[in-house]
């Protein structure tokens, strides 16, 4: 056929191929570019670290399928199962995802064995596992393998076969028994995964997890630090000893001048109470400490009682049918035979009827309460309407301002339900005040996770405060005129008839926060009263805190100081003539009434004995540092066992090393951070010899060392710190703007 011929017989299609190609030179190919750029490509790097290594999108999707694998091989479960280095890394790469966020019952079980352990973790450390918003879980994957692999640790396929054998059994007994490895990797290679790629996942875990060991572990233990550990820990010291305080004879010393006063205030009125230094031997400090003040709404539970009706024979029977299981017992198989194996046995509903009784009364109660102070809770929260304010996002400042009153709900409150409610204001609290006060103290909310939280930890994280830190899965933290509870002694609570003292059930909110700072000046008085219970109650003077009379006591306390070695001296001198315990009598004859603050007690001087005293390590108080970290009465406590220690020390120096009691008893000991002298009867130290030294060498030698690796997990398995070691970075997102040179779509042609 001719090549006219050909032409006029294809005709049309020639002309739709002529059109293309005009088109195509029209819009010079931009539309073939847009095409070919339609999304991401499974090769484009969306990250690098170290020295330029790129992560790919291909990556990070293999990490989500390689921690897939591992999840269903239940490894997380097996990193639980490990030391400290293993819970972390579980939670690390496998409680970010899913939206687990992390479990309560870990974080509490983590807690535990720190606290056992004595590790030097705190609960800042703990919170800063769940801090990943730098990177997802599949990042961290990759970051910590490759951080493996770079140090040469491997774990081969040969080895990790055998060994994921023998564990899937023990890992899968949960789900029953009989389960193989076989089992599972056929079930893994049914989703597409090849055994070798199975094996060689789990391996890369195992290479993580001992690089994490191995770099916790660098931290050599030297044969001196297991020496004195291990004295400190092994060796105790007993004393007898009459305890002849300062204070007993400060009431007799003059009345400081005021220029005195003055002078003594202001030496010591920036420094914190119990802070014993070189300079400060008696601890001296005037600062006053974080406080706040609550503003409650409180019920008795004995008061809800009245109005809650005695459970039915009806519930209890119910109840006793749907819980058999918990009135079970174990009882002898044959009452004759005392060997008998043992059998369980229901106990009769007529037996177990007046517990289930107290029980649900208990509950209703309970429930009765929360139900009313869920009331005033609505009734007092701040009121939004048409402000367009959302009540999670008010400030501390909002919530004062659109705060409701308390009493005016109170009262509407009483009328409607026929009971008597309480209301009022607290002094300013401290820490440890609100720790040790009797309604207080105890009180806790329900967190999170399924652990009471102590009120002291929720109130002081307060940001105007921030002296105590609430982790992920404890509570959240509160905000001035917030109200916060239901909130109640929720040990107490298991029983309305227990001997915890009269119960109650409140809502408080924080209605003032001040940070710890010196006193304005020494006529600076506040009041420290807690709830308020009976309107008629008298408001005592310990209720009253004055900085004057803290440092006219501590003056008059200092002048006594002489008349104290004095009379420790007389008691020494009584006591070798006429005996230990005549001279205690004597004592409390001729000067027990002047030095009594309270009238009823029977003696001021007694014969006093301490048993197995242990010294205190640098170690030991700075692991309590570290636990105490969050706490909002972490330097009271600190304080407290710094003094004890120096207390001990003390006592330790009056034996020569190579002898077990002192050359001379009796003898008199001044300790100045409790202003006291201690005549002392009888000390002896039980010394550790070297036989008990090289028994409890080895096992000594593990634990520090185990302490000090175990302590390091938190810090070389926080996400942020993998991702700064690693210098990992997202790669720079593409901006909104198109580029000049390549339009966004084509125009279509004319």
């Amino acid at each position: 056929m001719s090549l006219v011929k050909w032409l006029r017989k294809n005709n049309a299609k020639v002309m739709a191929v002529v059109v293309i190609v005009i088109m195509f030179g029209f819009v010079g190919g931009s539309y073939l570019t847009y095409l070919t750029r339609s999304g991401p490509r499974p090769r484009d790097a969306v990250a690098h670290y170290l020295d330029g290594v790129e992560i790919t999108r291909l990556d990070l999707e293999q990490a989500g399928q390689e921690l897939d694998i591992l999840e269903t091989l239940r490894a997380d479960a097996l990193l639980q199962s490990q030391d400290m280095q293993g819970l972390f890394l579980g939670e690390v790469l496998f409680a970010g995802r899913s939206d687990r966020g992390g479990s309560p019952e870990m974080v509490n079980y983590i807690r535990r064995v720190i606290n056992e352990n004595k590790y030097s973790i705190s609960s800042k450390d703990i919170a800063g596992m769940y801090d990943r918003a730098g990177a997802p879980p599949t990042v961290y994957w990759l970051l910590l393998k490759g951080e493996a692999q770079r140090a040469g640790i491997r774990v081969s396929n040969a080895d990790a076969g055998p060994l994921l054998g023998k564990l899937i059994p023990q890992l899968y007994q949960s789900f029953g028994t009989g389960i193989t490895y076989q089992q599972v990797i056929t079930n893994l290679m049914k989703n597409g995964h090849s055994e070798e790629k199975i094996l060689t996942t789990f391996g890369d875990l195992l290479a993580v997890l001992q690089y994490a060991n191995l770099i916790c572990s660098n931290e050599n233990v030297t044969v001196g630090q297991v020496k004195n550990l291990v004295s400190r820990q092994v060796e105790t010291i007993d004393v007898d000893f009459v305890r002849v305080n300062a204070q007993f004879f400060s009431k007799t010393q003059a009345e400081p001048s005021e220029e005195k006063l003055a002078a003594h205030f202001d030496k010591y009125k920036a420094i914190e109470p119990a802070t014993v230094t070189d300079d400060n031997p008696y601890g001296l400090g005037y600062k006053l400490p974080d406080m706040l003040r609550l503003e409650y709404i409180a019920i008795k539970l004995d008061d809800i009682a009245k109005i809650v009706e005695t459970p039915t024979h009806e519930e209890t029977e119910s109840f006793y049918q749907k819980n058999k299981n918990l009135f079970t017992e174990k009882v002898s198989s044959d009452p004759n035979d005392p060997n008998a194996p043992k059998i369980d046995k229901i106990r009769g509903y007529a037996e177990v009827v007046d517990i289930i009784t107290e029980q649900l009364l208990t509950g209703k109660i309970r429930s009765r309460a929360k139900a009313v102070l869920g009331q005033a809770k609505t009734l007092t929260e701040p009121d939004l309407a048409d402000t367009g304010l959302d009540l999670e996002k008010l400030t501390s400042k909002q919530f004062a301002e659109k705060a409701r009153d308390y009493k005016d709900v109170v009262d509407k409150l009483s009328k409607e339900h026929n009971i008597k409610i309480y209301t009022g204001k607290t002094g300013l609290l401290s820490a440890v005040r609100l720790q040790m006060d009797k309604y207080l103290g105890m009180m806790s909310i329900d967190g999170f996770g399924y652990g009471p939280v102590n009120l002291t930890q929720v109130v002081f994280a307060v940001d105007e405060i921030a002296a105590s830190e609430l982790g992920p899965f404890t509570a959240a933290k509160p905000r001035l005129y917030e109200n916060i509870g239901p909130i109640e002694d929720l040990y107490a609570a298991r029983s309305r008839f227990s001997d915890a003292g009269e119960q109650l059930m409140a809502v408080v909110r924080i209605v003032e926060a001040d940070k710890a700072s010196p006193p304005e000046s020494l006529d600076t008085t506040f009041s420290t009263h807690s709830l308020v219970l009976d309107p008629n109650e008298d408001k005592s003077d310990d209720d009253v805190f004055s900085v004057r009379k803290n440092v006219v006591e501590d003056i008059k306390k200092l002048d006594a100081m002489d008349t104290a070695k004095t009379k420790a001296q007389e008691f020494i001198d009584l006591a070798a003539k006429e005996g230990w315990q005549t001279a205690v009598d004597q004592f409390n004859k001729l000067y027990g009434a002047d030095a009594k603050d309270d009238p009823n007690d029977p003696n001021v001087f007694k014969l006093d004995a301490l048993n197995s005293l242990s010294r205190t390590s640098d170690a030991q108080l700075n692991t309590l540092a570290v636990q105490l970290q969050s706490s909002a009465s972490a330097k009271y406590f600190l304080n407290e066992a710094r003094v004890e220690g120096r207390f001990t020390d003390k006592l330790y120096s009056l034996v020569p090393p190579d002898a077990n009691t002192p050359d001379k008893l009796p003898a008199i000991v001044e300790f100045k951070p409790n202003m006291s002298c201690f005549c002392i009867k009888k000390l002896q130290v039980k010394r550790l010899w070297k036989e008990d030294f090289e028994n409890s060498k080895p096992v000594s030698f593990y634990r520090m060392d185990s302490s000090q690796y175990q302590s390091l997990a938190p810090i070389h398995l926080n996400p942020g710190n993998i991702l700064k070691r690693m210098r990992f970075e997202f790669v720079e997102k593409e901006k909104n703007s198109p580029d000049a040179n390549e339009p966004n779509e084509p125009e279509a042609a004319g």
